[in-house]
């Protein structure tokens, strides 16, 4: 948070001239605030925060040179600025997740109104996560697959352990499974009769902790099961 009494300074990064000054300008109206550098792609951005030690960064996505997200991991690793803020056109979710991850405390869209920007520059030193509506909403749409695929993975662990306790003929039939066969195709394939295959997918379940096939299938494929 920035010293009482003192102003928050705030370093503008932006690759049109256009959008920086304006930026730059807005904030600067504002008692409270004093824009202490602007910057036309990362590589300055990353210059002028080592120099300048703003408080808040303000960086654009795409810029030449160097891009804000690597203007970003690089202004973090050096300690330069405390609160760095994405402001960007780009509501794309990977560049959103890729952000947050490096160190980004604020994800902010261009389109917000000019007093909320001013507003936003004083929170976020407040320690206030600054993101649009729509942003957090794919923020935590991802962060709820990431939840999944880590629920996946641990599941898979437990059913990878268990799998040692399958007969050579279950490991098969699982194969199978994987690979989308049906009971009759895969009692085709082994010469076996449906009822046996349905024997061995009941036990494969059971063994392995699913819920039907299709989580056994799911679980094959994953894991290198399913033959080439």
């Amino acid at each position: 948070m920035a010293p009482i009494g003192k102003k928050i300074k705030v370093l503008v990064a932006d690759d049109q001239r256009l959008v920086r000054d304006g930026i730059a300008s807005l904030l600067g109206l504002d008692e409270e605030i004093l824009v202490v550098g602007t910057a036309e792609n990362g590589k300055e951005a990353v210059a002028l925060a080592r120099q300048c030690r703003p408080d808040v960064c303000l960086l654009d996505i795409r810029m030449p040179i160097m891009d804000g997200i690597s203007a970003l991991e690089h202004i973090r690793a050096e300690g330069t600025s405390q609160y760095i803020v994405m402001l960007t056109t780009f509501d794309d979710r990977e560049y959103i997740v890729r952000s947050i991850r490096s160190g980004a405390v604020g994800y902010l869209l261009k389109e917000l109104p000019r007093e909320d920007l001013v507003r936003a520059i004083k929170q976020v030193v407040k320690g206030v996560f600054l993101a649009n509506g729509e942003v957090m909403n794919k923020l935590l749409g991802s962060l709820q697959s990431l939840q999944d695929e880590e629920k996946e993975l641990s599941s898979d662990t437990m059913a990878l352990e268990q799998c040692s306790y399958l007969t050579e003929r279950e490991r098969h039939v699982l194969a199978l499974v994987g690979e989308g066969l049906t009971n009759s195709e895969i009692a085709e394939t082994l010469s076996l009769s449906e009822g046996t295959v349905k024997n061995y997918i009941s036990n494969i379940l059971t063994t392995l902790g699913f819920r039907d096939r299709i989580q056994a299938a799911l679980f094959a494929a994953r894991n290198g099961l399913v033959r080439k």
